[in-house]
């Protein structure tokens, strides 16, 4: 297994993982207790990922239930690509306030779906991700 290590846990407490999307560094937090994978729609918009035809109703950060646009965005780690399908929204009001404390941007969250599919395993005693080969 090839690992990648996760930044912001000693930091402030999160599992966050960067990745090359377009030649871009993006903070990515992992969220074992979310189904879905979040893109900041400021990153849509500039990466001007097109809306699919597929929307969700879903409960979004703060509680509140909302129709997001869903996108997909290409990204590697570890030298190797990763295809994602991202609902879109506004993550400012959920992350503003670890970017205010910590310096840190998340632009997006990776959810557990995602991370079983590609067979993912957090390791919290030593900080890193296992990705299989």
């Amino acid at each position: 297994m090839k690992k990648a290590k996760l930044n912001g846990l000693q930091q402030i407490g999160l599992p966050l993982l960067i990745v090359k999307a377009q030649a871009k560094n993006l903070c990515f937090l992992l969220d074992t207790g979310s189904n879905i994978n979040i893109l900041d729609k400021k990153v849509a918009e500039f990466f001007r990922l097109p809306a699919g035809s597929t929307q969700h109703r879903q409960f979004g950060i703060d509680g509140t239930l909302r129709t997001t646009n869903v996108v997909e965005m290409t990204f590697s780690l570890e030298e190797r690509e990763y295809k994602a399908a991202f609902s879109v929204m506004d993550l400012s009001s959920a992350f503003g306030k670890v970017e205010e404390e910590s310096g840190i941007q998340i632009h997006g969250l990776l959810g557990c779906s995602f991370m079983e599919q590609q067979k993912w395993v957090l390791d919290f005693e030593n900080l890193t991700l296992c990705l299989p080969l």
